[in-house]
Order: C-alpha cells, then structure tokens, then sequence
C-alpha cells in the first residue's frame, strides 16, 4: 500500500494499468495471472474503503487512482 501511495504522491495519479505493472513483480510467484489481477482489486479496494485513494473517471481509459 505504501507503494501505492508514494507513486501517486510522485505522479499525481496512477492508472490501474500502471499499479499492474507496479505489483505483479512484488505478488508471489504462486499466484497465476487471475489471482494477481484479483488481489491488486482487493488492495485497491482495502485502501479505498480506508479512505487512503479514490477512483476518479469511468471506464478503463479514463478512470485514475489519486490520493483523498
């Protein structure tokens, strides 16, 4: 989660592709694709519900991670 936020401190925002790609290396390697898809949603979820971040935008090619 740290990471996270320390990212779109540095970028403003991020896009979930680009928390993807910030992740995957960090997620342990017993996990298949689905089910590093399925726990960055959950992280991403964790930290939203704490009120750490929002989704700003709809859909893939608009929506943004940003600090609350």
């Amino acid at each position: 989660m740290d990471l996270i936020v320390k990212s779109i401190k540095e970028h403003g925002f991020l896009e979930r592709k680009d928390i993807d790609e910030l992740l995957w290396d960090k997620l342990s390697d017993s996990l298949d694709e689905k089910q590093k898809k399925n726990r960055v949603t959950n992280i991403l979820t964790e930290m939203k519900k704490n009120g750490m971040i929002q989704n700003i935008g709809r859909g893939k090619a608009y929506a943004k991670w940003v600090l609350k």
